[in-house]
């Protein structure tokens, strides 16, 4: 460490290591080895789902509003596709629209899973029904 007053040295400082490892005491008590578990309160139990590590983030993404638009729009082509069932787009396009809502709302929590759930399973029923109608038409020829 340099000494406080340079003339004391003839005019230069001591030299000082940055890097020179720090001396501790001989009797310095060393970390713990472990902590011990934190007292057990009979009868309290945390709320379910709580962890009390989380962090808190009170500006997180906010949830979209309304009802996912791929959502509404696989359940009308599903429907279309039953009035529709021997033209295939219809529940060719609720499929697609179903598949994409269902993957959206679970990754922004906006509401319309039910909706995309609904829109798919009616596409596949009037895409299969579809095919059926038309392989039975194609067999009479």
């Amino acid at each position: 460490m340099p000494e406080p007053d340079p003339s004391r040295n003839g005019g230069e400082f001591a030299p000082f290591d940055p890097f020179a490892p720090v001396d501790y005491p001989a009797d310095y008590p060393g970390p713990p080895v472990a902590y011990p578990p934190p007292p057990a309160y009979p009868g309290a139990y945390p709320a379910p789902g709580y962890d009390p590590y989380a962090p808190y983030r009170p500006y997180g993404p906010a949830v979209p509003s309304g009802t996912n638009g791929k959502a509404i729009a696989s359940l009308v082509c599903g429907i279309a596709g039953i009035a529709l069932c021997i033209c295939f787009l219809p529940s060719l396009a609720a499929i697609v629209f179903g598949a994409i809502a269902m993957s959206e709302t679970k990754r922004t929590g906006q509401s319309g899973y039910q909706l995309a759930v609904a829109g798919l399973t009616i596409g596949v029923v009037t895409l299969l029904m579809g095919l059926f109608f038309t392989l039975v038409t194609l067999a009479r020829a």
